[in-house]
């Protein structure tokens, strides 16, 4: 049996379960806490042959105060990992879901889905469920769709509906509340870059089209698509959604969404068409239309949509507490990011550390993990007597360029600015960057 991983510190009793997160690959295989890597499978592509995967999912169990194992397995899908039904699903930008068991053995998807569906999936916190969407691109004699779909507590397909686009725009990330999901157009366009045989697409095919207007629709969850209240919002473009919840339980309360909002190329402007939105570096590493976004609070009354900047600071990759998806909340987590001046160095952005929005007292407080470290998405997890979003544990794995290697820091959330309460050092051998998304698994859904 392997050893547990090194921790400083004292890790909270009460963190019992599995993080994981997305990242690249090393040539696959699963790995215990200081063991070497072994064979893995690879994704099928298209013509049912093999293909390189291109990212990798890593697994750290937390159990006793301990960090009792890490695993890791190859993957295609470098975009997204979730938690549902009993297994792991991970998500490219674009695509059907690839299935591992929580120990990452590859296993046949089985989620009853035949279109793909883009990265992002919400979970409804007190049913259980999963929402889900993707664009589908069209064709010559028929119109775009955008599609979204309802898994149920055990993993069955539930509920689904359609709304009909006027052209296939880049959805990354949904608003969704207990009781409606808003979409958000942006003046953007599928497009097909490669058409030569051979040659691939980029993960994410989409070029501008400066001029278009803004729009969010609105649509009832338990609808079929055809009641989509538009609004129109200035055009821009968001990544990530922080949060969205109605204002009371009632039909007549607000929609409140955070987002992660990018300025866009204006009517005019020149812009280069022949190229994607987000290189190939992906999104919080990229400069998307040479900026970064603020995070921003719309609030949508009908037909109305009034927005306000929360914070000057520049952020990306925000979470909340999944215990509040679609329900209000009063603080957001995120890391602080700007655009790298240095051009000796070979990135667009800078990550400075990570931030906590407090929404109820618009105040936000910064956490920095120190020179040459860079911190990731950061994940919440309430405490076992948590009553509140900031009762808990932050978890986020930093890369430290001095070692070439990484740590999951976890930090005190109530407490946010302070030293981590505890440290983990990952094998020497792993390098987890910025890029990608992970997932907290708590042990009473697996045991």
């Amino acid at each position: 049996m392997n050893p547990p991983l090194p921790i400083d510190g004292v890790l909270p009793p009460d963190l019992q379960g599995t993080l994981v997160r997305i990242g690249p690959g090393a040539g696959g295989g699963v790995l215990g806490a200081g063991g070497g890597a072994g064979g893995g499978a690879g994704a099928e592509d298209d013509e049912g042959s093999v293909a390189t995967p291109s990212g990798a999912l890593h697994a750290i169990e937390l159990r006793d105060g301990a960090a009792v194992s890490y695993v890791t397995a190859p993957s295609s899908a470098d975009a997204n990992v979730f938690w549902q039904a009993g297994k792991v699903l991970a998500l490219a930008e674009s695509g059907l879901p690839q299935q591992f068991s929580r120990l990452l053995q590859p296993e046949e998807f089985d989620g009853g889905l035949r279109v793909p569906v883009a990265s992002h999936v919400h979970r409804d916190s007190v049913t259980g469920g999963r929402i889900l969407f993707g664009v589908e691109q069209g064709t010559e004699t028929a119109s775009p769709f955008l599609r979204i779909g309802e898994w149920d507590a055990a993993g069955a397909l539930t509920h689904r509906m359609e709304v009909q686009l006027e052209r296939a725009t880049w959805q990354h990330d949904l608003g969704v509340t207990a009781r409606h999901i808003a979409f958000i157009e942006s003046p953007t366009e599928f497009a097909d870059f490669f058409a030569d045989e051979g040659s691939r697409q980029p993960a994410i095919p989409y070029r501008w089209t400066p001029g278009a207007e803004g729009w969010v629709g609105v649509l009832e969850r338990d609808g079929d698509g055809s009641d989509v209240r538009w609004v129109r919002v200035d055009p821009c473009l968001v990544t990530h959604v922080l949060h969205a919840y109605e204002e009371d339980d009632g039909a007549g309360g607000a929609m409140v969404l955070y987002v992660c909002r990018y300025e866009v190329p204006e009517k005019g402007q020149p812009i280069d068409l022949d190229v994607p939105v987000v290189d190939g570096l992906g999104i919080g590493m990229s400069l998307i239309d040479g900026g970064l976004p603020v995070l921003e609070r719309w609030r949508i009354t009908g037909d109305k949509l009034e927005r306000s900047q929360v914070d000057e600071r520049l952020v990306e990759y925000v979470t909340s507490d999944p215990l509040c998806e679609g329900r209000p909340f009063r603080y957001g987590y995120g890391v602080e990011v700007a655009p790298n001046w240095d051009r000796s160095v070979d990135r667009e952005v800078d990550h400075l550390g990570l931030l906590r929005f407090d929404v109820a007292r618009d105040e936000v407080q910064a956490w920095n993990p120190g020179q040459y470290r860079t911190a990731s998405e950061p994940l919440f997890v309430r405490a076992e007597d948590g009553r509140s979003d900031d009762e808990g544990w932050l978890l986020t794995v930093v890369y430290d360029a001095t070692r070439g290697a990484s740590d999951i820091y976890v930090l005190d959330a109530s407490s946010f600015g302070r030293k981590p309460q505890a440290v983990i050092h990952l094998p020497e051998s792993v390098a987890l960057p910025f890029r990608s998304h992970g997932t907290w698994i708590s042990a009473d859904r697996y045991r």
